[in-house]
């Protein structure tokens, strides 16, 4: 098949985040069976598409290839599609959340809600300190350490409801456990009846300027709040992926490792040394 028969295919999973079986592919293609079933099967072993029993979606590598046909300025292009399957997935709003840090905030955009009727709306340029929400400590969470500082130090905690966290060494413990684990849950903190779920988007040098975020009314949130907190590390880590980040070891852990390893070597030597000792 063509390119263009490509590019078709890969747009008709792009505008249905939950995927499509090979029947429906090949009317909405106007091809036939045949050749639409080997198109699939030659991009699903390169990585480009994905199969969950007959159903069909779009792999990371699909969004890698879409990275590299937009500037590397478009993060908007790029998320949109996994911003449609947070929607999709989780029944609430999603949005991107970028950090501005000049004046110490993030910004939402883009935003798609939920459809739901009781849903989190928020327009589009909203903006919110980086110490309340739950994107706004995953963007202090992977910042530089020397600026984090400043901004703890110095920003105006001020709360924002009564949940709000405003003590400075609290907040400096919450966010390195942000850190630790890589995502960041806030129960009605910014909003009192909103709970907000996020995971950092990297960038291909390992730069955290953006974070996604899944946002739903608190008691679906609590309800929900392990699978949602999954999910959102699961596609912003397939954002940061479709960017062209490859994730390496954090040098904590590599030092970690090589501790471990050192120590292990020097009970070793120790243990033979000792049977030495015993058979001689």
């Amino acid at each position: 098949m063509s390119l263009t028969r490509v590019l078709q295919l890969l747009q008709l999973l792009a505008d249905q985040p939950l995927g499509m079986a090979l029947a429906p592919l090949c009317v909405s293609m106007n091809a036939p069976k045949t050749s639409v079933l080997s198109l699939l099967r030659g991009l699903t072993a390169h990585g480009y598409l994905q199969r969950s029993d007959a159903v069909y979606r779009l792999g990371p590598e699909s969004f890698s290839l879409g990275a590299s046909l937009v500037s590397a300025s478009s993060l908007d292009v790029v998320a949109m599609p996994f911003l449609r399957e947070a929607v999709a997935r989780s029944g609430e709003t999603a949005s991107i959340a970028k950090i501005n840090r000049a004046a110490g905030q993030l910004i939402y955009s883009p935003i798609i809600e939920s459809t739901r009727t009781i849903r989190y709306a928020v327009p589009a340029g909203t903006t919110r300190p980086l110490f309340a929400s739950s994107a706004g400590r995953v963007l202090l969470a992977f910042q530089d350490e020397a600026w984090r500082g400043e901004y703890l130090q110095s920003t105006d905690l001020r709360a924002m409801t009564p949940r709000s966290v405003t003590d400075r060494k609290q907040l400096t413990r919450i966010i390195e456990q942000v850190r630790q684990t890589g995502v960041a849950v806030t129960i009605g903190e910014v909003t009192p009846d909103v709970a907000g779920f996020s995971a950092p988007i990297f960038e291909p040098g390992g730069r955290v300027n953006a974070a996604l975020i899944i946002a739903a009314p608190i008691e679906r949130g609590r309800a929900a709040a392990a699978d949602l907190q999954r999910l959102v590390m699961e596609l912003a880590a397939n954002i940061s992926r479709a960017l062209g980040y490859r994730a390496g070891p954090e040098p904590r852990e590599m030092a970690a490792s090589q501790a471990r390893q050192m120590t292990q070597t020097h009970r070793s030597r120790q243990h033979a040394a000792t049977k030495n000792c015993t058979t001689t």
